[in-house]
């Protein structure tokens, strides 16, 4: 399986995002810097399964541990650190 590229992941959790997330988000404008839950796009449960589907994505465990909750919550970080993850 080959590696996905950040603006590809991108593509695919603002999709995801569209198709699960709460308040209308199939309507609602979303791009790479959109805060997901101060949006109230997500809540804590539809995000722990966004970040299910980027794990499935990437084939990679997601480590937020050590992380600022201001940088993963934001779509591009979120990309940006799953993908920093597996290196």
């Amino acid at each position: 399986m080959k590696p996905v590229a950040e603006q590809e992941l991108i593509q695919q959790v603002i999709g995801w995002v569209k198709q699960n997330g709460l308040n209308g988000a199939s309507h609602t404008e979303i791009s790479e810097s959109t805060n997901l839950l101060e949006s109230g796009l997500l809540d804590s449960f539809a995000f722990v399964d966004l970040v299910l589907f980027i794990e499935n994505c990437t084939q990679e465990k997601l480590d937020l541990l050590d992380v600022n909750p201001e940088e993963f919550t934001v779509v591009k970080s979120l990309c940006h650190l799953a993908l920093q993850n597996g290196h």
